[in-house]
């Protein structure tokens, strides 16, 4: 497999003010992002994610460590030629219509002008603003103008697409267009590395993730390594249940209805709802389903943030559980930040 980013022990510090002590940014930060992947860039807010693409995108040099496009280094201009990237706040010349934008930035990337002129009128199509083709972008609203940006980003067909918070300010439907765009660059082949805080979505595109926290990596892997593998409940829903049988799915369930014979039970942990269906079937009764209730990424990963903020104090002489996930280890002292 073709790697096509790669980030190397990033090290990054900023200084707020003239009299501040610098700040770190990113801790020694490594992972590397395959072709054909959708790829997730996941923190809070003041985690190092746009400090890190920045760097990956040449817009920012780091302290130490590097950043490698197709297996050059991030700075070199032939490497980014094959780079889409829409920031989280794009800025564009306001003067300047859907259609000499695109002109513009597709010139900038290296395209002719016959190029361009072929493959806007159905950019512009699938990004929804073929109606809006001769407006100027300073009348756009801000779904508006992230559909441009994702149209700039695909002109030059990138072979690595980064897309920064690409769901904000999006109604219902942009956000699903967007998030079809996304597969279609996946289908043709062409990476993706998504950040957004938006983990619904996250979860849905992505094949893997990493998490970074305080400018530090503490988790990767894929959606499926990173949440339970076990169910943390079912929802069982049956007809012709008896009375007595009832009365038990009642005490064990955290939620409970019954309505026209019907009854839907939510049943905590991974034994109870296939124990249940189990007498229901021995009863006579009928089985409608039994569906199992996985941890979502949003739910795992305030979990996850609150047990580092809180980490419980492990019981003496109790092993580490098999089954805990391991967090990789950076192999080189993490930075001190410098105070001037």
């Amino acid at each position: 497999m073709r790697t096509v980013l790669e980030v190397r022990q990033l090290v990054k510090g900023f200084k707020p003010g003239l009299l501040k002590p610098r700040v770190a940014a990113l801790r020694g930060v490594s992972f590397a992002v395959e072709q054909g992947e959708c790829f997730g860039l996941l923190g809070q807010n003041g985690a190092g994610k746009t400090t890190t693409i920045k760097i990956a995108t040449g817009l920012l040099a780091a302290d130490s460590g590097a950043a490698f496009l197709l297996g050059k280094e991030s700075g070199d201009a032939a490497a980014r030629r094959a780079l889409g990237y829409l920031p989280e706040n794009p800025y564009f010349h306001e003067h300047l219509t859907p259609r000499e934008g695109l002109m513009t930035y597709g010139r900038l990337c290296g395209l002719d002008r016959a190029t361009i002129a072929e493959r806007t009128p159905a950019l512009l199509e699938r990004v929804g603003l073929s109606d809006a083709a001769n407006r100027r972008l300073r009348g756009f609203s801000k779904g508006m103008r992230q559909r441009f940006g994702l149209a700039a980003a695909l002109l030059h067909e990138p072979e690595l697409l980064i897309l920064d918070e690409p769901l904000t300010g999006l109604d219902p439907s942009g956000r699903r267009l967007v998030k079809e765009l996304i597969l279609e660059q996946r289908r043709l082949g062409r990476t993706v590395v998504l950040c957004s805080h938006v983990l619904a979505d996250v979860q849905e595109l992505c094949d893997r993730v990493v998490v970074l926290h305080r400018g530090e990596l503490v988790r990767q892997g894929t959606i499926h390594e990173l949440l339970e593998s076990a169910p943390r409940s079912f929802e069982l829903c049956a007809e012709g249940v008896p009375e007595e049988l009832c009365t038990r799915l009642a005490a064990a369930a955290t939620l409970f209805r019954a309505s026209g014979g019907t009854v839907t039970a939510c049943l905590p942990g991974s034994d109870l709802g296939p124990a249940f269906a189990a007498q229901v079937h021995a009863a006579g009764g009928r089985l409608l389903s039994l569906a199992p209730e996985r941890e979502s990424l949003e739910a795992w990963f305030v979990r996850f943030l609150d047990e580092r903020a809180h980490p419980a104090a492990p019981d003496a002489g109790s092993p580490r559980s098999a089954s805990a996930p391991v967090e990789p280890l950076s192999s080189q002292p993490q930075p001190e930040e410098v105070s001037t």
